[in-house]
């Protein structure tokens, strides 16, 4: 069993046009073996605002993932695309995400490229 460390913290301050692009980790180099947590730390309720993924490779069918405090939503960011929307609340969004590899589809030697 393998995970990231540290998470990384996401901040997306609002009222704000950023956004987060639609993309896969792959993009960034990471591989296959890996699965995304992600973990809210402010309430959908104040920011109106979460994360989109695919519910798989290539399906173009972008769901919320339900997830909120005290929740931590789980998907597979390295093949399925995922993004974020603008936060056009007054509230500042906040969360950590991480990836883990289990024994046997993780390649503890891999480089990210």
């Amino acid at each position: 069993f393998y995970y990231q460390r540290p998470p990384t913290l996401r901040l997306q301050p609002g009222p704000s046009e950023r956004h987060v692009s639609r993309h896969d980790d792959a993009m960034y180099g990471h591989q296959v073996g890996e699965v995304n947590l992600w973990l809210p730390l402010t309430s959908f309720a104040d920011t109106r605002t979460t994360l989109w993924v695919e519910s798989g490779p290539g399906a173009d069918d972008f769901h919320p993932l339900a997830a909120d405090l005290g929740r931590c939503g789980v998907f597979h960011g390295t093949l399925c695309r995922h993004y974020v929307p603008p936060n056009e609340s007054s509230f500042t969004r906040a969360s950590l995400d991480f990836r883990i590899g289990v024994d046997g589809c993780f390649d503890p030697t891999w480089v990210l490229r």
